[in-house]
């Protein structure tokens, strides 16, 4: 039994210790649609749960060509502009049912309009074509007007992706960019992996995940790890949120200090230990907690 983390809510410590070692959904020695399926059916629970505690309106709907979930508070119009969430997954598993945990809690704290994609999934449709539906969504959006871009994991990914793509082709970039756990850099995950103390995400998956996605394209190119982008005071102003024991905390503190050294707007949020996406859990104080910092730091900007 692994050792507690200090400085946790009771309830995140029981969820710690109660985590047991799991089969990686990036490990392929089984048919993907059979591990889609139970992930789904694994998050329910959490979905179900976050549903309860921030009622909202789910409609599918299409943008820019694109399937999407749209998600707003129940019982009233948005009033705060769209927010733009592209899910996690490892660029392979997920979708915005998985992220209703994270959308919701956005949704009623914002009073934003949640558009999520349903962005197409590795490896059956490898790089470039989730980053492509992400800004064919985001080219109609911009035709409304501005919108903020928020993501988790693989999502936090595609949201800088995304902006590098926008800024580079001159087009609108969104009013600011909230990355949860973003996975900044497929080629070099850091010391944080090295030490591989994440309880729902494992060292030995970014390989998986980064040939399966990039299929032999240029790992540095900013569009697959955004890292290597180009930042400066133009870029929108930037939230990340990591954890201690986040597999991806040292590629966030980098990212960070690459932001700032560029001039770029970025606040560096590291709970203490907290794991990967911690903020899906929303049974845990620390999830509400970051998820209201997240839309405090959102709704000034829609």
């Amino acid at each position: 039994m692994p050792r507690s983390p200090a400085a946790l809510s009771p309830e995140a410590e029981a969820i710690f210790v109660a985590m047991e070692p799991f089969d990686s959904p990036y490990v392929l020695d089984q048919p993907l649609d059979g591990i889609r399926k139970a992930q789904r059916e694994g998050y329910t629970p959490a979905v179900e749960m976050a549903l309860t505690r921030y009622p909202v309106t789910i409609t599918d709907v299409e943008v820019g060509g694109v399937a999407c979930m749209e998600v707003g508070a129940d019982g009233t119009a948005p009033t705060r502009g769209t927010i733009l969430y592209l899910f996690g997954g490892g660029f392979m598993v997920g979708s915005p049912f998985e992220d209703l945990p994270i959308t919701a809690a956005l949704a009623v704290k914002t009073g934003a309009r949640i558009v999520a994609p349903y962005y197409r999934l590795a490896p059956e449709h490898p790089f470039p074509a989730a980053l492509d539906d992400a800004f064919a969504v985001a080219q109609a959006l911009s035709g409304e007007g501005s919108f903020c871009l928020a993501g988790e994991s693989a999502g936090g990914n595609l949201s800088l992706a995304l902006t590098h793509r926008l800024r580079a082709r001159s087009l609108p970039v969104p009013a600011a960019i909230a990355a949860l756990s973003p996975a900044c850099d497929l080629n070099d995950f850091g010391d944080s992996a090295v030490a591989d103390r994440d309880p729902v995400l494992r060292a030995d998956e970014g390989p998986n995940i980064t040939i399966a996605y990039l299929a032999g394209h240029d790992v540095t190119d900013p569009e697959a790890s955004p890292v290597f982008g180009a930042f400066d005071a133009a870029f929108p102003p930037t939230l990340i949120t990591t954890g201690t024991r986040d597999m991806l905390l040292s590629s966030c503190v980098r990212l960070a200090r690459v932001m700032r050294e560029g001039g770029a707007a970025v606040d560096l949020r590291v709970w203490e230990g907290l794991w990967h996406v911690f903020e899906f859990y929303p049974d845990i104080p620390e999830a509400e907690l970051s998820l209201t910092e997240i839309a405090d730091f959102l709704r000034p900007r829609l």
